[in-house]
């Protein structure tokens, strides 16, 4: 496997570097059902995937010693020196996209598919609080953390936040080492 950002299924040989078996040990395990994966049409190859991976792991207790499976974080704010700032200090750890707009991170949700979603309060189309309200009434975004944020920390009320479907907030300007621990506790 290349380093960059992690693909979106991997073959049984990349599954057993990261588990530390064999090729056949993982290919019992999907055979079995204990991995969730599929055979590629016309072949007897087998792919798993990010997502069925992921899983895997975390119902094993298996560590990801590779780091092949590596969080998607969404970094939703208008401030574009914040967002390269932000991904650059997030990089090393985790796949970060970003989006200036609402309307643009709603459209980056369904191909990104991130495990937590970082956006300010105040964004130029759409309050942040009524995005969370959006994206907790849609199936695939419910489970998905959001860390809200606000360089407005004394005007925003905490209970309105929460009440909004945002798990945390954080004011502005943020302190990367809060920031990496508290996305460390969200998502890994």
């Amino acid at each position: 496997m290349t380093a960059g950002a992690a693909p979106s299924s991997y073959t049984t040989g990349d599954v057993a570097r990261v588990c530390q078996v064999t090729r056949r040990t993982v290919i019992q395990w999907i055979d079995s059902g204990k991995l969730q994966g599929y055979r590629i049409p016309g072949s007897k190859h087998r792919r798993v995937s990010r997502s069925s991976l992921r899983q895997f792991l975390r119902a094993h207790r298996i560590p990801d010693y590779a780091s092949v499976v590596r969080h998607r974080i969404l970094i939703v704010d208008d401030d574009l020196d914040l967002q390269e700032l932000l991904k650059d200090a997030l990089r090393d750890r985790y796949d970060v996209e970003t989006a200036s707009t609402a309307l643009e991170a709603a459209s980056r949700l369904p191909l990104f598919q991130p495990d937590l979603i970082l956006m300010d309060i105040r964004l130029p189309d759409v309050s942040g609080l009524q995005v969370c309200r959006h994206f907790r009434g849609t199936e695939q975004q419910r489970k998905v953390p959001i860390l809200t944020m606000s360089a407005y920390g004394s005007e925003i009320d905490p209970l309105e936040v929460r009440r909004s479907g945002a798990d945390a907030f954080l004011p502005k300007p943020l302190r990367l080492g809060d920031l990496r621990k508290r996305i460390q506790a969200m998502v890994g």
